[in-house]
């Protein structure tokens, strides 16, 4: 459970703030249709991925290219893997809010077979602000392409069982 707003450092408050977040799993989402998902739903178990790979700058940017499978890139980075449980367990939560949050304002939709886009519509999607870092930017970079990266990969329980989580 996390804890009240205003018990968050502000640092806290920046990075995982619902609203960011939610529109990096709404990326997310729309990258998994682009990249094979078929026009299907983002499974539930792979939000849970999205946020501790593209808010960790590290990992960001140690991703590889979409020819790449997960698998292999685990394989390659086992720095990466042995810190992954641990960072997911942490954002469970954080992911949660955003998903709720996204869901309440129409930017994400839980359907039968996972998450999808919701009906409100961005121009851009994702929006971009004035204000945006380059830290921002590359997030929504690395949501997109987590999303598409995702479906290349055939099974799930793999790529679970492979950075040390489970649904």
């Amino acid at each position: 459970m996390n804890p009240a707003w205003n018990e968050r450092s502000i640092e806290d408050q920046t990075l995982f703030n619902p609203a960011f977040c939610a529109i990096l799993l709404r990326t997310a989402c729309r990258g998994y249709q682009e990249g094979g998902g078929d026009g299907r739903a983002m499974p539930l178990a792979h939000c849970f991925l999205v946020l501790p790979i593209v808010l960790n700058a590290g990992m960001r940017g140690a991703l590889p290219t979409l020819k790449t499978r997960m698998t292999t890139w685990v394989t390659s980075h086992p720095e990466h893997a042995s810190e992954f449980a641990d960072r997911s367990r942490e954002l469970v939560g954080t992911a949660r809010e955003a998903i709720q949050f996204g869901c309440t304002q129409d930017w994400l939709t839980i359907a039968g077979d996972g998450l999808r886009p919701g009906p409100h519509r961005f121009r851009p999607d994702p929006p971009r602000l004035a204000t945006d870092t380059d830290d921002v930017r590359a997030c929504y970079e690395a949501a997109r392409f987590v999303g598409r990266w995702l479906p290349k990969d055939d099974r799930q329980s793999t790529i679970l069982s492979m950075l040390g989580v489970t649904p």
